[in-house]
C-alpha cells in the first residue's frame, strides 16, 4: 500500500470514527438516565445488582486487561530468554515471568473479590479462606507459567514480531487507565445505584434528583455526609459510589482491542475473514461488559462509551507508534 493511499484510508477511518462516536455521545448525553432506568437491575435501598448476568460480568469483566498484560509479559519473557546478553537473559526472563504470574494473580483475586459481593456470607467466607487463597495462587501461577511456556515455544521471528504486540498492550493499558482514573477522581459522578441505595427522594418523590450528566462535575462526599454510603451487604462502598464516569470495567475490557494489531504482525491473521473476526470479538467483548455495567447500575451509557473508547483510541495510537506500515509480517 502506497503512502498516499494509507493516509487517505486513515483520514476516512478517523472521520467515520468521529461521526459514530459523536452520534453515540449525543444519544448518551440526552438519554443516560432513561437507559439506566430501563436496563438497571438494582433494588431500591441496595447497592449491588440482582441480575445474574450483571453479577457474572461484574466479576469477570476486567479479565481482558489482566489476561492481556499476562500475555504481554509472557511474550517479553520468551524474547529475553533468547537474548545473547546473559544478564538480560537471566534477570529479564525472571522479571517477565514473575510479572506474567502477578497479572494472572490479580485477575484471580479481583474476580474472587467481586464474587463475594453477590453470594451469601458463608459462601463468601469459603472462597476467601486460607485454603481458597492458596488454590487461587496455584491457579494464577499455573496460568502464568503456561503462557510463558506457550510463547517460549514460538520460533524467533514470531516471538520478535509479537514483542511489538506486548509494547502495544503495555502502552495502551497505561495510557487508557491514567486517563480514566484521573477523570474519575475529578468528576466524582454519582452512580445510578448510589441514588438507588441512598433512596433519598426530594419533595416530588424523585430519588434521582442528584443525577449529573457526564460533563457535570460533582464532589466526593466524606463520612458524616448524608450522601456518603459506608457499607452495603457487608462490603465497603465509600468513595466508590462516586466514581461512575468513565467506566473502569469497560476500559479494562477494551484492552481486547489490542488483538487488532495481529493482522499487522502475522500473515495468518491478515485476511478479510480474520480481520472481521478479530473486530467482532473485540467489539462483542467490550459491548457485553459495557451493557453489564449498566445492568448493574454501576454506570451510565456515557460512562461505558467513554471508558471503552479511551482504550480503543489508546490501542490504535499504540499500534500506530509501535507497528509501522512497512513492517514485514511473519
Amino acid at each position: 500500500m502506497n503512502k498516499s493511499k494509507s493516509v487517505r484510508n486513515t483520514v476516512i477511518a478517523v472521520c467515520l470514527f468521529i461521526v459514530i462516536f459523536g452520534a453515540l455521545l449525543l444519544t448518551a448525553t440526552l438519554y443516560d438516565l432513561e437507559v439506566s432506568k430501563i436496563l438497571a437491575k438494582v433494588n431500591v435501598g441496595e447497592y449491588f445488582t440482582t441480575s445474574v448476568f450483571g453479577a457474572i460480568f461484574e466479576s469477570i469483566g476486567s479479565w481482558p486487561v489482566y489476561a492481556m498484560l499476562s500475555a504481554a509479559f509472557a511474550i517479553i519473557y520468551s524474547n529475553t530468554k533468547r537474548s545473547s546478553v546473559k544478564p538480560l537473559k537471566i534477570l529479564g526472563s525472571i522479571a517477565a515471568n514473575i510479572a506474567s504470574v502477578i497479572a494472572m494473580a490479580v485477575l484471580v483475586f479481583d474476580t474472587v473479590s467481586y464474587i463475594t459481593r453477590h453470594v451469601s456470607v458463608p459462601a463468601g467466607e469459603a472462597i476467601t479462606s486460607v485454603f481458597a487463597k492458596v488454590v487461587c495462587v496455584f491457579i494464577a501461577a499455573a496460568c502464568g507459567e503456561l503462557l510463558c511456556y506457550a510463547f517460549s515455544r514460538l520460533d524467533d521471528d514470531k516471538a520478535k514480531a509479537l514483542l511489538r504486540l506486548s509494547f502495544v498492550i503495555l502502552f495502551g493499558v497505561i495510557l487508557a487507565n491514567i486517563f480514566v482514573n484521573i477523570i474519575k477522581n475529578i468528576m466524582c459522578r454519582p452512580r445510578y445505584r448510589t441514588m438507588q441505595c441512598l433512596n433519598q427522594p426530594d419533595e416530588n418523590g424523585n430519588i434521582f434528583w442528584n443525577y449529573h450528566r457526564w460533563y457535570q462535575k460533582f464532589r466526593m462526599p466524606e463520612e458524616g455526609d448524608p450522601l456518603y454510603i459506608a457499607m452495603s451487604n457487608g462490603h465497603k462502598v465509600g468513595h466508590d459510589a462516586y466514581r461512575s464516569f468513565p467506566s473502569g470495567h469497560t476500559c479494562a475490557a477494551g484492552t481486547i482491542y489490542a488483538i487488532l494489531a495481529l493482522p499487522k504482525l502475522l500473515k495468518k491473521y491478515d485476511t478479510p475473514k480474520m480481520r472481521a473476526l478479530l473486530c467482532f470479538i473485540a467489539v462483542a467483548v467490550t459491548g457485553i461488559v459495557a451493557v453489564s455495567r449498566i445492568v448493574c447500575g454501576a454506570h451510565y451509557f456515557s460512562d461505558v462509551l467513554i471508558g471503552g473508547t479511551s482504550t480503543f483510541v489508546s490501542m490504535m495510537l499504540a499500534i500506530k507508534i509501535f507497528i509501522k506500515d512497512d513492517f514485514k509480517k511473519v
